[in-house]
């Protein structure tokens, strides 16, 4: 945890203002990882399956009575604009450094309760692949739970706005669906229909995340694809040249990752 929360602030921030803190944004997308996976795992050791999705739901209900119930000084209760909120006042207090809005971060403090449910529902998903029961058992129950999500998702739209800057308990229950729901597919065809040839390029990837994640901010992929392949879509219209060349960038990357594969460099935290 305490390793991707200082990989995200060198990956928000590079180069680091480390003599003025006041100017660091602390949110980040691998902070967020960190902190929901340790949380996660801390329940998913002393809790069941039931207790588990049980305090999902609960953490969710809770944050969404929060953003309508508890006032936010001149806006009062209720009021999701993106001024009025509860998440961004809370931040703009508690929050140090910088935010990405000025007056908001989506991946501040409070939205963080709500983000880490998503790890328990995958904590869930994990327990039913792992479980020793037949293939149609695990599809029915990925099933259930996907649809389910997606449903209770839509319908709670209706009052608490599907909302990725809020993460809304909506959305998080939307996600968490879909999230079942694509990864009943994968199983599906890979582990059940044993079709995995097609999957070998985002296994190259997948194995190196973090790698990627952190070389294409440090490695102009785009430059050198324009160096190598500029002359191939040249004839073609100036409007299509950024398209090629971040397809010739996209190329790159994976062959980037292709040659850490086959020298079996793994990147993990």
């Amino acid at each position: 945890m305490l390793v991707l929360i200082l990989l995200g602030i060198l990956f928000k921030n590079s180069p680091v203002p480390f003599f003025e803190p006041s100017q660091i944004r602390f949110g980040s997308v691998l902070g967020r990882i960190g902190i929901a996976t340790f949380v996660a795992t801390l329940i998913y050791l002393n809790f069941d399956f039931y207790k588990r999705l049980g305090a999902a739901i609960l953490i969710l209900l809770l944050y969404y009575a929060a953003l309508f119930l508890i006032p936010v000084p001149g806006y009062g209760a209720g009021d999701l604009s993106f001024e009025g909120n509860l998440v961004g006042w809370f931040d703009r207090t508690f929050l140090p450094g910088i935010l990405k809005q000025e007056i908001f971060d989506e991946l501040g403090l409070l939205t963080q309760i709500s983000a880490l449910c998503l790890t328990i529902f995958g904590t869930l998903a994990g327990e039913i692949l792992g479980k020793a029961w037949l293939d149609i058992k695990k599809i029915k129950y990925l099933a259930v739970a996907g649809v389910i999500g997606v449903v209770l998702g839509l319908i709670w739209d209706l009052h608490f706005p599907i909302n990725k800057h809020l993460w809304s308990s909506s959305f998080i229950m939307l996600t968490s669906g879909l999230s079942f729901l694509t990864l009943l597919l994968f199983y599906v065809v890979i582990d059940v229909w044993k079709i995995r040839k097609w999957a070998f390029v985002f296994q190259v990837i997948g194995l190196n995340s973090l790698t990627i994640y952190f070389a294409y901010s440090f490695i102009d992929f785009r430059f050198t694809s324009q160096k190598l392949f500029a002359g191939l879509y040249a004839p073609l219209g100036e409007e299509w040249h950024p398209v090629f060349q971040a397809f010739g960038a996209l190329l790159l990357v994976w062959l980037f990752l292709y040659i850490l594969y086959r020298l079996k460099i793994f990147v993990k935290v």
